[in-house]
């Protein structure tokens, strides 16, 4: 009887029902295009907060529009401190890490206490460890030519640190350990130390990676 009270004369048939309600439907096989259609002309669209818009601007890569959009939240909320906190973080990624830190350092201590500010922060050593080295690009090409390449491993480890990349960083510099443990000195452990005590202990990534790197020492 359902079937006969809602007009089905041919399978497959498909009615969209609305508040419990039958509000559009068709009959047999549509692309996809003509399905969206229908479907849009039914359902409310959500629309983005301006923080959801503003994180999908950096997802795409569009930093400076983004920023724009975290200058408009903060103005409205001056006190909203994670804001300032991506904001930070898509200046970093734009490549503009004096700009970051300004932000970072203006922020109340306990929030410098977060881990993406800690991030931040200890991108700044980084910076000037790279001074004289290669590129990011020049040291990508290098390790994927090859992976024993343990000076651009080590670079490039530099590189994701100033970009925030700091699981990618660790990665690298636990491979030279495993790899190359001797290379300029013990470095590779050094600058893991190094990145662990400023991210500090109740860091995840750092506990993280102080496991894997007590495990690799113990071989």
């Amino acid at each position: 009887m359902l079937v006969a009270g809602m007009g089905v004369r041919s399978l497959p048939t498909v009615v969209l029902f609305k508040n419990g309600q039958p509000a559009d439907h068709f009959m047999g096989a549509l692309p996809e295009g003509e399905i969206r259609a229908m479907l849009d002309k039914h359902v409310e669209r959500v629309e983005a907060s301006p923080l959801e818009r503003a994180a999908e601007l950096v997802e795409m890569g569009q930093y400076d529009e983004a920023i724009a959009l975290y200058q408009l939240i903060t103005a409205d909320d001056p006190e909203n401190y994670d804001v300032y906190l991506d904001m930070a973080q898509a200046l970093l990624k734009k490549g503009d890490l004096e700009s970051a830190e300004a932000i970072i350092e203006r922020l109340p201590d306990v929030e410098k206490m977060d881990p993406r500010a800690k991030s931040i922060l200890a991108g700044k050593a980084f910076q000037d460890l790279l001074t004289g080295a290669p590129d990011r690009m020049t040291c990508e090409s290098r390790v994927a030519g090859n992976e024993q390449d343990s000076e651009a491993r080590y670079f490039l480890a530099a590189h994701l640190m100033v970009s925030d990349e700091v699981e990618a960083a660790i990665d690298h510099l636990l491979v030279i350990v495993r790899t190359d443990r001797t290379y300029n000195e013990d470095a590779a452990r050094l600058l893991l130390i190094q990145i662990f005590d400023r991210l500090g202990n109740e860091d995840p990534r750092a506990r993280a990676g102080r496991k894997q790197l007590a495990a690799l020492l113990m071989v």
